[in-house]
């Protein structure tokens, strides 16, 4: 199991105040953690941290059952935790990360969806309104603006629409 760096990266995430690692109960501020938590990793993959969750699309967007797996069990054993540091591996670029993602949980949805569909759908609109049928609460403009955000840090690769 990646503890390790998984610790570390949540230990990192705690000091950048982008998520609790509070994930145990059944509340609304739990069930945020472990959606940003699913998509912090999901992201932070594609900026060099090497861990080892394949993603498939659910419901929240991009879900990794075994990543779910590993932090409750980090979260039911504090010796797993409790001694992590926040320190990461090299090739894991920090600062672009935290340029390119924002501390709530509809955006980080919205982008790793949008991440995700954008392996198979280049077309702006078309992925704008593929998007918007998954994320049916989500305005086109909402949509557009995170993929705008996207596009800024390298995350999507768009073509110019027919």
């Amino acid at each position: 199991m990646e503890n390790g760096t998984l610790a570390s990266f949540i230990k990192f995430l705690e000091e950048k105040r982008l998520v609790k690692f509070d994930i145990d109960r059944d509340s609304d501020e739990c069930f945020d953690n472990r959606v940003k938590l699913q998509k912090y990793v999901y992201i932070a993959q594609r900026f060099g941290l090497e861990l080892p969750y394949k993603h498939s699309m659910y419901l929240y967007g991009p879900y990794s059952k075994t990543l779910a797996c590993h932090y409750y069990t980090m979260s039911r054993s504090p010796g797993l935790y409790g001694g992590a540091s926040s320190e990461l591996p090299p090739g894991f670029d920090r600062e672009g990360f935290l340029r390119s993602v924002k501390n709530d949980p509809k955006w980080l949805e919205i982008a790793t969806t949008l991440i995700e569909r954008n392996k198979e759908i280049a077309g702006r609109n078309e992925l704008v309104e593929n998007v918007g049928n998954i994320k049916y609460w989500a305005t086109s403009e909402r949509i557009a603006g995170v993929l705008d955000d996207l596009e800024a840090h390298g995350l999507v690769k768009i073509v110019a629409d027919g």
